[in-house]
């Protein structure tokens, strides 16, 4: 990885297929300040995203020795964007656990192409139908453990308080979030009470705006 990547604090992303799934997830990712390395078989396709990515570059994405060569060996998180195409989606699959790489995401467009990538041992199958590039992104830069949106403006996640957060109230929330629920380490999630003082350990349920709780996550 260390021809395409610098040493960033996020570590990279490599998206294998850049179709419209890819490249949202794509452009999410690097919004959220996170380098993606985006790869797909077709140049003209690699063309149009290389301006909105980090690097992108033309490969057979079902070959394990061209993936090699690419350093996808060595990246922390692998997405394969590949729907359409069941056969290259499940030769990419198989050729990138094959690698070792620790952290694959799938895209799957029905049941069954989901049952498969999850028998070759892929970690995260993602339904687009279900799950919104936005979501996914958030969950892959590992931001958040969960994320809502409800509206194209609004949206609910969970997510360790960020430390600035530690040791003050839940009402001393930043303008625009509020505090919905909190999970001590050893306990459940609760509506908390008036006054209830956050702790390295609480898990908490944050809603506001898409971006001021981007921000909130971040921080």
């Amino acid at each position: 990885m260390a021809k395409f990547f610098s040493h960033p604090a996020n570590p990279p992303v490599v998206i294998i297929g850049l179709g419209r799934f890819g490249m949202a997830l794509g452009e999410e990712l690097v919004q959220s300040g996170v380098e993606v390395l985006g790869i797909d078989v077709d140049e003209a396709v690699v063309t149009k995203a290389a301006p909105l990515l980090t690097h992108a570059v033309i490969a057979e994405t079902t070959d394990q020795d061209a993936l090699r060569q690419l350093g996808v060996q060595d990246a922390h998180r692998v997405v394969i964007g590949i729907g359409s195409d069941m056969g290259a989606s499940l030769l990419t699959a198989s050729a990138v656990m094959d690698l070792g790489v620790p952290n694959v995401w799938a895209k799957a467009d029905n049941q069954q192409h989901a049952k498969i990538l999850t028998q070759i041992g892929v970690h995260h199958v993602v339904r687009p139908e279900r799950d919104t590039g936005r979501r996914v992104a958030h969950l892959i830069a590992g931001h958040v453990q969960e994320y809502i949106e409800f509206d194209r403006d609004f949206a609910m996640a969970k997510l360790a308080p960020p430390l600035h957060m530690h040791g003050r109230k839940v009402e001393e929330t930043p303008q625009g979030i509020a505090i919905v629920a909190v999970r001590s380490a050893d306990g459940h999630f609760s509506t908390p009470p008036a006054g209830y003082v956050i702790r390295s350990g609480d898990l908490v349920i944050a809603a506001g705006r898409i971006k001021d709780l981007e921000k909130f996550a971040d921080s």
